[in-house]
């Protein structure tokens, strides 16, 4: 058992603080972030890649957003573009491994996710 004790009607926010569970907001971020970085980090697959504009500053990493849309792409870009300074290791930029990539995307969600105290999720809970 994890120690919990749940009563029915019980507020989650603090039980998915405790148990670092990531809510379906987090994980939709994460998820997203994770196969954004993916397409632009190993060009695969290349139609997608071909519909990312990156930045042509040498150190940038920022996606150049299009026409607002509701497509995979838009989205993940801006997610992307909120949170790839402090996901990416300076000095390797792309060359930062997926797996450290996911590692510090799952632990900066989860910071995020437990931002406020009270015993409600507030929209703070899923800012980037």
């Amino acid at each position: 058992s994890s120690g919990i004790n749940a009563e029915y009607g019980e507020h989650t926010n603090p039980i998915f603080n405790k148990l670092k569970i990531m809510t379906v907001q987090s994980l939709f971020k994460h998820h997203c972030i994770t196969e954004f970085s993916k397409i632009i980090k190993y060009r695969t697959p290349y139609t997608l890649f071909e519909c990312i504009s990156m930045s042509n500053r040498a150190t940038s990493n920022t996606v150049i957003l299009k026409k607002k849309s509701n497509t995979f792409l838009h989205e993940a870009a801006k997610f992307w573009n909120s949170v790839h300074k402090r996901i990416l290791t300076p000095e390797k930029g792309l060359e930062t491994s997926l797996s450290l990539i996911k590692l510090r995307m799952r632990a900066l969600l989860l910071q995020i996710q437990s931002q406020d105290i009270a015993d409600a999720w507030t929209p703070n809970n899923f800012q980037l």
